[in-house]
C-alpha cells in the first residue's frame, strides 16, 4: 500500500543539505505522507462502510437506548439532576487537574496508563474528562427511572460499547503514544497501521477482525496442543484423544473431558507448561478428551440428541468398555451442560458407570448467566435464526468471536485496534489469544437450542429441557459432583454457578477459584497465581457461602486431583497405546474457518 516511488525512511536522499532547515523539511515530508495515508485510509473507510453491522447488533443496540431515553423522557426532573451530575464530575475532574493531583482512575486504566498521557498537560486533561463522562453515561443506566434491572443492564452494557469506541486513545490525533510513533518513524507506523488495517480487513470478508495473536506463530500438534496422545475413535462429530500414561501405574477409572464446542479443546492443553490434561496424566490418571468437529455441510443439522449420542455417550461406552470400571465425566462451560444431562440420562436409566462429575465454569442454571443473557431474547434469537439461514444452517464462528469479544471491548478489540493500526506494531505470538482467534462454527439446531431453553426458558434448572425424548432431572443425579466457579466469570459467572448446588441429588463440593472463564480454569500449581476459597456448607446464596469460606493461595488443581484420585479406585498398569490409532491432536482441530469455507466454495 505504500505510495509509489516513495524512498524508505532515513534515505540519504531525503538529507536536508547546505544551510536547509532539517526540522522543516522533515515536516514537510510528514505532511506529504501523512496525505499519502489519508487518501489510502479513504479508501478502507469506504470498503468498511459499504459492511454494515449484523442487524442482530443494531435492534439489540437501538432497543436498549430507546428505553432509556423513553424512561428519561417520562420524568425530565431525573435527566435534569443527571445534567447536574454531569456538570459536578466534570468540574471536579477539571479541579483535580489545576491542583497537579494525580488521577487514580486514569492510571489505572491500561489505555491511559502510559507516562505519555500525564506528561503532557493536554492529553492529561482529555484522559481525565473522557472518565468522568463515560463514567457518567453509564450511569444514566443504572439510575434511569422505571426500568427493569435487564433494561439497565442492556442500556449499561451498550453504552459501554459506545464509550469504549470513543475513547480518545482509539484515535490517532488523541493518542500521544501514537503521535510520538508517528513522528518518531517518519509516518513509517501509520503507514505499517493502515496496511495492517486493510488486511484484517480482507481476513473479515466484509468487517475488520481484529487480529490478536501471530496467525503463523502456533500450529495444534506443533506448538499447542502437543500432549502426546491417540485419537481411539472418531464419528461424523468427534474424535476421543487418549494421552499416553507417564507414571508406572494409573488410578483405574480414567477421567472423560468435555470441552466447550464454541473454541477447539486445546485451551486445556495449550503449553506443556499450562497443560491442565498433562498435569492430570502425571498425578497418575488416564486423560481422554474429546475434538468437536466444527459444524460444516455434514454436521450443519445436528442438536443437543446428537451431541449427546454421538459425542458424550460414544465417549462414554468406548471408555467403559475398554476400562471395565465407572469413569470420572468432567465439563468446561457448555460441555459441562452436556455432562449433566449425560448424567441424568443415565441416572434415569439405572445406569451406573459414572465415578463422579465435574463442572468447571458450567452453569446448569442460567437465571443469571451475566452479560450474555443481554443479548438473549426472542427478538434477538429471531435475528440469530435469520443469520444462520443466510450462513447456510451454521451459527458462524465470525458471528461467536464478535459476541464475545463484544463481553471485553478495551481488552478484546481496542487495544489492539491501538497497537496494531495507530503504533502499527506486529502481533505477537500469545497461545491464548490465538486460541481465542480459532473459532468453530456452531451446528444451527444446537444454538438456538442452547440460546431459548437453556438461556430464555432455564428450562435444565426448571426440568424442562428434554433430550432424547425426556424431560431432564438433575435432582436424579446421585454421583458424587465437584462444581468449580471462577470468582471474575463474565461467561459463566460466579452467582449463575452456584446455583447449581442446590440442582443436584447426591453430595456436592464447590470450590471458588480466582481469575476469570480461562485463567480461573487454567492454573498450573507451578505458576503459584491467584488463589482459591474451599467451604463445606452449602447455603442457598453465594454470598453466604463465600462468608463461610476459606481462602487458599495457588492453584486449585490438587484439592480437585484428590478428590478425583478419592473416586478412581486402585492403581492399576495402564493401557497399551491402541493399534493403528492416528497421533493427537487428530483432524478435526485442525479445521478452520477458512478451510470450511473453501471446501463449502468448492
Amino acid at each position: 500500500m505504500s505510495p509509489g516511488g516513495e524512498k524508505p525512511p532515513g534515505d540519504p536522499a531525503d538529507k536536508p543539505s547546505g544551510g536547509e532547515d532539517f526540522s522543516e523539511v522533515s515536516f514537510q515530508r510528514l505532511g506529504q505522507k501523512i496525505a499519502d495515508l489519508s487518501r489510502e485510509l479513504s479508501d478502507i473507510t469506504k470498503l468498511a462502510g459499504a459492511a454494515a453491522p449484523r442487524k442482530l447488533e443494531l435492534e439489540a443496540a437501538a432497543s436498549a437506548f430507546k428505553s432509556l431515553s423513553e424512561a428519561y423522557a417520562r420524568q425530565p426532573e431525573a435527566f435534569n439532576e443527571a445534567q447536574l451530575s454531569l456538570f459536578e464530575r466534570n468540574t471536579l475532574a477539571l479541579q483535580e487537574l489545576s491542583m497537579g493531583a494525580p488521577s487514580e482512575a486514569a492510571d489505572a486504566d491500561a489505555r491511559f496508563s502510559d507516562p505519555a498521557w500525564r506528561e503532557n498537560p493536554f492529553f492529561d486533561f482529555v484522559r481525565r474528562m473522557y472518565l468522568a463522562q463515560s463514567s457518567w453515561a453509564e450511569n444514566l443506566a443504572w439510575n434511569a427511572p422505571g426500568l427493569s434491572d435487564t433494561e439497565r443492564r442492556r442500556a449499561a452494557f451498550f453504552i459501554r460499547q459506545a464509550t469504549a469506541a470513543m475513547a480518545p486513545s482509539n484515535t490517532l490525533m488523541g493518542n500521544p503514544r501514537a503521535l510520538k510513533a508517528l513522528f518518531e518513524t517518519d509516518g513509517a507506523s501509520v503507514q505499517r497501521g493502515f496496511s495492517q488495517l486493510q488486511e484484517d480487513f480482507d481476513k473479515g470478508h466484509g468487517r475488520v477482525a481484529v487480529t490478536q495473536s501471530d496467525p503463523d506463530a502456533f500450529e495444534p500438534g506443533r506448538n499447542i496442543a502437543v500432549t502426546p496422545g491417540e485419537v481411539v475413535l472418531k464419528n461424523t462429530l468427534i474424535e476421543l484423544i487418549r494421552y499416553f500414561p507417564t507414571t508406572a501405574t494409573v488410578k483405574a477409572s480414567p477421567i472423560l473431558i468435555f470441552p466447550p464446542w464454541i473454541n477447539k479443546y486445546y485451551v486445556l492443553d495449550l503449553t506443556p507448561a499450562n497443560s491442565l490434561v498433562a498435569w492430570l496424566r502425571d498425578q497418575g490418571f488416564t486423560v481422554y478428551m474429546v475434538s468437536w468437529r466444527s459444524a460444516d455441510e455434514e454436521s450443519k443439522d445436528f442438536g443437543w440428541d446428537d451431541y449427546l449420542k454421538l459425542g458424550a455417550r460414544a465417549s462414554l461406552d468406548w471408555i467403559h468398555a475398554e476400562h471395565q470400571v465407572p469413569v470420572n465425566v468432567a465439563g468446561y462451560c457448555v460441555g459441562g451442560a452436556l455432562a449433566s444431562i449425560l448424567a441424568a440420562r443415565m441416572a434415569d436409566e439405572g445406569d451406573r458407570r459414572l465415578a463422579s462429575l465435574t463442572l468447571l465454569a458450567a452453569q446448569t442454571d442460567f437465571s443469571e448467566p451475566g452479560d450474555l443473557g443481554l443479548f438473549v431474547d426472542e427478538a434477538s434469537i429471531g435475528g440469530i435464526e435469520q443469520l444462520i439461514a443466510e450462513s447456510g444452517g451454521v451459527m458462524p464462528g465470525e458471528a461467536m468471536r464478535d459476541a464475545f469479544n463484544l463481553l471485553r471491548p478495551e481488552d478484546l478489540i481496542w487495544r489492539y485496534v491501538e497497537d496494531r493500526y495507530l503504533l502499527g506494531n506486529e502481533a505477537k505470538a500469545f497461545d491464548l489469544l490465538y486460541w481465542n482467534s480459532d473459532q468453530t462454527n456452531l451446528p444451527g439446531p444446537l444454538h438456538i437450542a442452547s440460546l431459548r431453553k437453556l438461556y430464555l426458558e432455564n428450562a435444565l434448572a426448571r426440568g424442562d429441557f428434554t433430550v432424547e425424548g425426556k424431560a431432564i432431572n438433575l435432582r436424579a443425579i446421585q454421583t458424587p459432583t465437584f462444581i468449580h466457579a471462577a470468582r471474575k466469570d463474565h461467561i459463566s459467572p460466579f452467582p449463575s454457578v452456584y446455583k447449581g448446588v442446590n440442582l443436584f441429588g447426591g453430595s456436592v463440593t464447590f470450590l471458588l477459584a480466582d481469575s476469570g472463564h480461562i485463567a480461573g480454569v487454567v492454573n498450573p500449581p507451578a505458576s503459584g497465581k491467584y488463589r482459591y476459597w474451599t467451604g463445606d456448607l452449602l447455603p442457598p446464596s453465594h454470598e453466604a457461602w463465600v462468608a463461610y469460606a476459606k481462602e487458599h493461595p495457588g492453584s486449585w488443581w490438587p484439592v480437585w486431583a484428590q478428590w478425583l484420585a478419592e473416586k478412581s479406585g486402585e492403581d492399576v498398569a495402564p493401557l497399551p497405546p491402541a493399534i493403528g490409532a492416528k497421533p493427537a491432536p487428530g483432524s478435526y482441530v485442525l479445521e478452520t474457518l477458512a478451510t470450511i469455507r473453501a471446501r463449502r466454495d468448492g
